[in-house]
């Protein structure tokens, strides 16, 4: 008897596990796609030569952002809009990076954990967005102007 409690829940859990792989990856299966379809489209357009990675950015308009090097060496990063629309590409020489984003956005801010940063393009230009949770486990999101490193916008304690 011992024995089928024993099986029956290690076949219950070896379920679960393979029913959460499942979920994860059907979950994820329209990102990539979009993903892979903005950089096939990056490269038709021979914009970027060597792509370092690419994600999907939420605004009003979604769109995926790729940063590579073009082939002069050049680092950039193109926008490319969910669907049809015109693809905007932006030199990222001399401008923040994401590590001087974070300092900037999350200097006397009490964090818990970092969730992520993205560069993404607002009406005033290419934006960090640095996404973190603090100790109050509050959803917080700020946006630093890529251009300059000026905190554009801040959504707060969500």
């Amino acid at each position: 008897m011992k024995q089928w409690i024993t099986f029956i829940l290690g076949f219950l859990s070896f379920l679960a596990v393979a029913l959460m792989i499942v979920v994860i990856v059907a979950g994820n299966k329209p990102f990539s796609e979009v993903e892979k379809q903005a950089i096939e489209r990056v490269e038709n357009d021979f914009l970027l030569e060597d792509i370092q990675q690419a994600y999907v950015y939420s605004n009003k308009q979604t769109s995926v952002t790729v940063i590579g090097t073009d082939s002069k060496g050049a680092l950039k990063a193109v926008f490319v809009p969910a669907g049809k629309g015109e693809l905007k590409t932006v030199p990222l020489e001399g401008a923040v990076t994401p590590q001087q984003a974070r300092e900037i956005a999350l200097a006397d801010k009490d964090i818990k954990e970092i969730l992520h940063t993205k560069l993404g393009m607002e009406s005033k230009g290419p934006v960090w967005e640095i996404a973190y949770v603090n100790k109050q486990d509050q959803l917080n999101y700020i946006y630093i102007l890529a251009n300059d490193g000026t905190t554009w916008k801040q959504i707060l304690n969500l």
